[in-house]
């Protein structure tokens, strides 16, 4: 099966979704559109997955644009989709949400929560109560009627949301391993002054402890996935 990737930076590739995917026998395609490269067809590809990136989808710029313009035509087709922190907001936004100041700016590793929807979803129901996941946003996104919440935290209510049968979006990065962890704290000034230096060494910490169990939950989530797509 044939997946679409859509990729804001080079340093926030799918990682482990797309080791799940590639292990299972499925075919990638890449488009990295803060490179200019154009947005293909839909459905000529099996899901899509939408991945983060440091830009906003409130951002005028032509390429986010053109993939707002092009999430608000995709998602009323069902098309399986999978979007992460900003591939999340992009699909709240297209879906009619709005995109807000996240009232934590919420960089390591913080608890999600069940809801009342959780027990039930496809993807979610195995997902522990206090699941600790890596985040690194500043913006979140309202939500709407269409989306059915199956995480949550106090702090920033709009964790991960299911919009129909196979469309899902993470505020959070099931997807990352530490050598990307260590890219993304190299690369963002902003992150490290606000982390401090020992809020970075906490982050270095948490991360021993509550990578692996993220990371089993991102396996699980994604073949889970697939499940509902009935691939096998």
């Amino acid at each position: 099966m044939r997946f679409l990737i859509l990729q804001h930076l080079g340093i926030e590739p799918p990682a482990l979704i797309g080791d799940v995917l590639e292990q299972q026998g499925h075919h990638l395609v890449v488009v990295h559109l803060e490179q200019g490269e154009v947005l293909p067809a839909a459905s000529a590809f099996d899901g899509v997955i939408v991945m983060g990136g440091p830009q906003s989808a409130n951002d005028n710029t032509d390429y986010i644009q053109t993939e707002l313009a092009w999430l608000q035509a995709v998602i009323p087709t069902g098309i399986p989709m999978l979007g992460i922190c900003l591939g999340a907001q992009m699909m709240a936004k297209a879906a009619g949400a709005n995109i807000v100041p996240s009232p934590v700016r919420e960089l390591g590793w913080f608890a999600v929560y069940r809801t009342d929807h959780t027990g039930g979803d496809p993807l979610f129901c195995k997902m522990p109560d206090g699941l600790a996941v890596f985040q690194w946003h500043g913006e979140t996104f309202s939500l709407t009627d269409s989306m059915a919440l199956v995480a949550t935290r106090a702090d920033v209510p709009a964790q991960a949301f299911r919009i129909g049968q196979g469309q899902y979006g993470l505020q959070f990065h099931v997807e990352v391993n530490a050598a990307i962890i260590d890219q993304w704290i190299a690369s963002g000034e902003s992150e490290r002054e606000h982390l401090g230096a020992e809020g970075i060494r906490q982050l270095y910490s948490e991360t021993a402890l509550y990578l692996e169990g993220m990371q089993h939950f991102c396996r699980q989530m994604v073949h889970n996935w697939l499940r509902i797509m009935n691939i096998k």
